[in-house]
């Protein structure tokens, strides 16, 4: 396979990870939201089940990622040293500018403190006394 088939593979196969990321995702917060897990079920699969596809596909999204980067890596030197063609100078500004709003995006929930949900324990103590 030639160089530019196999970037072309990469880049083909990264999108459809992250289209099942997004998809699992928004199935997971959307239709089978926390607490859920009650018999609520998408062909056949709970939300921890979705929650197993989802990590996965993470994984291998990761992998791919990994991969890219590793295919372009002349192409990062270059333009890290101010060398890469005139010609993708607002591309590479447009890039550097998405890949930092969705660093920002990623990183913030990992940053943000964990709030009690104030529903969650009135639906526990009541559960409990049906019990």
């Amino acid at each position: 396979m030639r160089r530019l088939q196999f970037i072309a593979t990469i880049d083909v196969l990264a999108f459809i990870c992250f289209i099942l990321l997004v998809s699992t995702g928004i199935l997971m917060e959307y239709l089978l939201p926390p607490g859920s897990g009650r018999g609520m079920m998408i062909w056949g699969m709970d939300r921890h089940a979705w929650g197993d596809i989802h990590f996965w596909v993470a994984v291998v999204f990761f992998s791919i990622l990994v991969i890219h980067l590793f295919l372009h890596w002349q192409f990062i030197v270059r333009l890290i040293k101010g060398r890469a063609p005139e010609r993708w100078n607002l591309r590479t500004a447009l890039g550097v500018v998405a890949l930092l709003a969705l660093i920002a995006i990623a990183v913030a929930p990992l940053l943000s403190p964990i709030e009690e949900n104030p529903g969650r324990g009135r639906r526990d103590s009541h559960a409990m006394h049906e019990r």
